[in-house]
């Protein structure tokens, strides 16, 4: 189960998306390495949300700042374990391997799965560091 507040966003974002705060204060998928404006993975199926009244309306998406959520994946910056601390990575909407001393604000959960090459989809505990 995860908590999602319910935040305006752009570019049409889909589930399992990491996401990040925009220049014009929007949710918008990530697109570089250790990016500091991370705020949160696209949740699938909220347990709990928050700002509820815009859930499914266009504009917005629910964004799981908390708990166990699908994240879109890639392996680019090497395997992925569980436990690893995951971060953005260059393929947009995807978290990598954040490895040793991640910048700070960059950490956006921990893998619960693993993830050996290319692309796919892992369950993570989202915990913003």
């Amino acid at each position: 189960a995860d908590f999602a507040e319910v935040l305006p966003a752009a570019n049409d974002p889909e589930p399992g998306d990491v996401l990040v705060i925009g220049l014009e204060g929007r949710l918008v998928r990530s697109t570089e390495p250790y990016q500091t404006s991370v705020m949160g993975v696209y949740s699938t199926r909220p347990m709990y949300i928050g700002n509820g009244q815009n859930l499914d309306q266009e504009g917005y998406a629910p964004l799981a700042v908390v708990g166990v959520v699908p994240v879109k994946a890639s392996a680019e910056n090497g395997p992925i374990h569980p436990g690893d601390l995951l971060t953005t990575s260059s393929t947009p909407g995807h978290a990598m391997k954040a490895g040793p001393n991640p910048p700070v604000g960059t950490v956006i959960g921990k893998a619960l799965g693993a993830l050996e090459q290319g692309t796919g989809v892992i369950q993570m505990m989202v915990t913003l560091q």
